[in-house]
């Protein structure tokens, strides 16, 4: 009768498998629980382990093992219950899908109780219980799928605590034992080589640690909030100064960091402006008019009344009325846009303080939540109040979302404008306090330009570069919008990594032609001066469309920080310029070093776990391919694959040993006499009988495998 043998599985090595676990909960913690990352790893660390010793002890009671797995999964189950209660706000998911923009004792104390139930039963499972090497790796997805989805990838370093983590676990999962009476070889020096190449593991993650480039997170403070504060008086109000700060200009090899600093949520999302800055410095980049950072409260009315597009509609509505009848035609040849106000919210994460108020352009209101003092706006349109915000601040902006009428310019260029104005202000087209607000506006977009040097500040080179560019326009819009497009036709590039010779703008367009943001936003504003254009140098964020988490919200990190001229357009107000949306992020030579590192990229990827599972690879294929096989093509294929085996016992070559001299092999040194005797007896049939032996080739692949799997213990 024929008797089965089942191995079972025991002895795992426990120090790796904790090694495994402590790694998994610092990447789940580090993803999780960022401002509290050290204490939550460890905690998490022993919970996971703990769950994973519980199992452990409980491995050979399997009725125990199985009511432990029920409670624990039900404690789980009642603690996510209890926090998935409405009362909570922000949720649970919430809290697991934002990259840790807020931290909640209770939410971490509950993603430590679930995802150490996760790590670590399945870490006890596949390690002790049914040992998969493959299956084992799948927990380590969990801090790697979170991390991309929410902060765009781990930290080297944890990477390779992950991989090093699990090669370890891999080594250390629990051997296979038989029944006493059946007698199979055992490598005494196994656990010494095991400890070995625990060992050159941890030596090359330290290397690789040392090696590999560190990420560089640039604190919040530095991204969002610089204040000199000073109280002065402005035309007889309270003013704060603010921003008294140079630019930094690029120095190359640009790694922003992947925290957050803050939500924006808006239907009609539009870049959102920190500060602006005056002076030109060369290599020392851009500095401030100390006249220009003092901020006044009550600025909310003025800047309401400049909208273009408003402006139109009030126009337009007058020439209906019989009003402004010599001016007929031109204005009702005036595009009309759609006039809309909006809203968009904004709240500062990771219980930070600042007191810049960041905002879009075109904002006209602004309210803070549980903030009762005043807003300070200066003239070149930076936002901030006079002491911090509190901790994770939320405020509303309320802000025009329009296009400009690029009409308004062309009768501002010929000065039909400034007379529509003034007629339209005396039959009543338009109110005072819109007529004023224009004019006033215009007034100062002209002494802006005056005070910071005009285009005396600009080199000549870049003089005459405008001046080709804008040959045969006649209007600013039109100037400032060619100005912004011709970085595309000029084959610019952006380039985050690139490190230039010289942090200039003469370098940047005419050597280089390779930089980031900054760069296009220097020479975007020098041309724009050039061209007679008022302009300044702003700094803030974009809002990306891939930056959006699951509440529709916009995730601003500094990887979103940016920097864009802004220009001064009569008739249309101020409107962005940003030469680096028409610029290439990459030439044809880029792309195929891209592709080429990523293809040795994926090869790696792919051999290391051929290499590491080469045999496993192997009998994969052997089971495939035997399915589709004649049954002669099977039992030749069992009898060679079973010789190619047992031959490596001996050390001796497959090709020369006889079909009586592997069942010997087998026989004698793996006792499994029976499974050797029907492989070699079909093989002599098949070869010598001259014809199919009447033999189940199935009943021989599963010899085999027999033969295969003592094999394999005998070299353990």
């Amino acid at each position: 009768m024929k008797r089965k043998i089942k191995p079972s599985f025991n002895k795992a090595e426990i120090l790796t498998s904790f090694v495994y676990l402590c790694a998994q909960s610092t990447a789940l913690m580090y993803v999780l629980c960022r401002s509290h990352v050290f204490v939550c790893s460890v905690i998490m660390t022993a919970v996971s382990f703990g769950i994973f010793m519980l199992f452990y002890k409980l491995r050979k009671h399997k009725f125990f093992s199985l009511l432990a797995f029920v409670l624990l999964f039900l404690l789980v189950n009642a603690v996510c219950s209890i926090i998935g209660n409405p009362y909570y706000s922000p949720s649970f998911l919430e809290f697991i899908f934002t990259t840790s923009n807020f931290f909640n004792v209770y939410y971490a104390g509950a993603a430590i109780l679930l995802f150490s139930m996760i790590i670590g039963f399945t870490g006890y499972y596949f390690s002790v219980n049914l040992p998969r090497p493959g299956f084992l790796l799948l927990t380590a997805y969990i801090p790697l799928i979170l991390g991309a989805r929410t902060l765009g990838g781990l930290p080297a370093g944890i990477i390779i605590f992950l991989a090093a983590g699990y090669l370890t676990a891999a080594f250390g999962l629990s051997r296979a034992e038989y029944p006493g009476e059946v007698t199979y070889f055992d490598d005494k020096n196994a656990r010494r080589e095991r400890l070995s190449m625990f060992a050159a593991l941890g030596v090359l993650a330290a290397v690789l640690l040392i090696i590999l480039p560190k990420m560089s997170n640039t604190p919040y403070s530095g991204y969002t909030d610089t204040i000199f504060r000073g109280r002065t008086s402005y035309y007889g109000r309270q003013a704060l100064t603010n921003f008294a700060e140079n630019s930094v200009p690029n120095r190359g090899n640009n790694t922003p960091s992947n925290d957050t600093l803050f939500y924006a949520l808006t239907d009609y999302p539009q870049n959102v402006s920190r500060w602006s800055y005056d002076v030109y410095n060369g290599e020392d980049g851009w500095t401030y008019l100390e006249d220009y950072s003092t901020g006044t409260g009550a600025w909310e009315s003025k800047r309401r009344m400049l909208s273009s597009q408003f402006l139109v509609r009030q126009l337009k509505t007058a020439v209906s009325e019989g009003k402004l009848s010599e001016y007929r035609d031109k204005i009702e040849a005036l595009e009309s846009g759609e006039f809309r106000t909006t809203q968009m919210t904004i709240r500062i994460t990771e219980g930070n303080e600042t007191s810049v108020v960041m905002h879009p352009n075109n904002t006209f209101g602004a309210s803070i939540s549980g903030f009762d003092g005043k807003i300070y706006r200066t003239p070149k349109d930076e936002m901030f109040v006079s002491e911090d915000m509190e901790k994770n601040a939320s405020y509303v902006l309320r802000y025009y979302a329009e296009s400009p009428c690029e009409g308004l310019a062309q009768l501002a260029e010929s000065g039909e404008l400034e007379e529509i104005l003034d007629k339209a202000y005396e039959e009543g087209a338009i109110s005072y306090e819109m007529y004023s607000a224009i004019v006033e506006e215009n007034d100062a977009a002209r002494r802006y330009y005056a005070d910071t040097g005009g285009d005396s500040g600009v080199p000549d080179s870049v003089k005459a570069l405008a001046q080709e560019i804008t040959a045969g326009l006649t209007n600013d819009y039109d100037k400032a919008r060619a100005i912004e497009s011709w970085f595309g036709t000029a084959d610019f590039v952006y380039d985050l990594d690139f490190v230039p010779a010289e942090s200039t703008a003469e370098y940047f367009l005419f050597d280089s032609r390779r930089g980031i943001c900054t760069d296009f936003s220097t020479a975007s504003t020098l041309l724009l001066r050039a061209a007679g254009i008022p302009a300044r140098y702003t700094e803030g964020f974009v809002l990306k469309e891939d930056s959006r988490d699951i509440n529709g919200r916009y995730v601003v990190t500094p990887a979103e920080a940016h920097a864009y001229a802004t220009a001064y357009i009569e008739g249309c107000g101020w409107i962005e310029i940003d030469g680096t949306k028409y610029a290439r992020t990459e030439d044809a030579a880029d792309r195929l070093q891209t592709a080429l590192f990523f293809v040795f990229l994926a090869a790696a990827v792919i051999a290391v776990p051929c290499i590491i599972f080469r045999r496993q690879l192997s009998e994969l294929v052997f089971a495939v391919r035997f399915r589709f096989m004649g049954k002669n093509s099977r039992i030749k294929a069992v009898y060679l694959r079973t010789r190619k085996l047992v031959c490596k016992i001996p050390d001796i070559p497959p090709e020369s040993a006889t079909a009586e001299e592997v069942r010997d092999i087998v026989a004698r040194s793996l006792r499994l006499e029976r499974e050797a005797e029907e492989i070699t007896s079909a093989a002599n049939e098949l070869f010598y009988g001259g014809g199919s032996p009447d033999t189940d080739e199935w009943a021989l692949y599963r010899e085999y495998k027999a033969i295969r799997r003592m094999k394999r213990s005998m070299d353990k």
